[in-house]
């Protein structure tokens, strides 16, 4: 039996949380554990400290602190990653939230969806979070707009969802060589 320690991000409420649980369903003879990390900038940096452990991203990544995309991480990083493998798994339904109380502008995305969230809504002020989780966390404080995990809302007479999406995600799990 293998064993490997996957890092992604975290919490336990995110898409990458999931998508690790997905893979590890679909390889009954390998042990793991799965450590979840504040932001993939977070793990990014610290790759040295991670040598044969594995990185599992989604290939929609997009960090607004690296000014940096999935595919520019994968050739970026050639030389301290190895595809291992890539499967598709569904995203938990996302939703556009409004706070139909608020007129503030502020709306709360993870740079991976932010335009997603601006084509839909045009006059915001876009905040990023490094989870979509996250993005509803602050949304909840002062954010009039969000868009976020479905599962993770308790809609309530003041909130509307403004669009629902069903998307499916390619996910790569990469070997880190340090």
């Amino acid at each position: 039996m293998s064993s490997l320690i996957i890092h992604t991000l975290g919490p336990q409420e995110t898409d990458s949380n999931d998508a690790a649980h997905y893979y590890l369903s679909k390889s009954p003879d390998k042990k793991a554990q799965i450590i979840l990390h504040n932001s993939y900038e977070e793990i990014i940096s610290a790759f040295a400290k991670y040598r044969n452990e594995f990185f599992l991203i989604p290939t929609a990544f997009k960090s607004a602190t690296l000014n940096m995309t999935w595919g520019e991480l994968h050739y970026h990083y050639l030389d301290q990653l190895i595809l291992k493998n890539c499967f598709m798994h569904r995203l938990n339904p996302l939703v556009i939230l409004e706070r139909c109380d608020r007129k503030n502008g502020i709306a709360y995305s993870h740079p991976a969806t932010a335009q997603l969230l601006t084509s839909r809504i045009h006059s915001c002020q876009v905040r990023y979070s490094p989870s979509k989780y996250l993005a509803y966390q602050q949304y909840m404080k002062d954010g009039q707009y969000t868009l976020t995990n479905e599962k993770n809302i308790v809609l309530s007479s003041k909130e509307k969802i403004i669009a629902r999406y069903e998307p499916q995600m390619i996910w790569s799990l990469y070997q880190i060589k340090g």
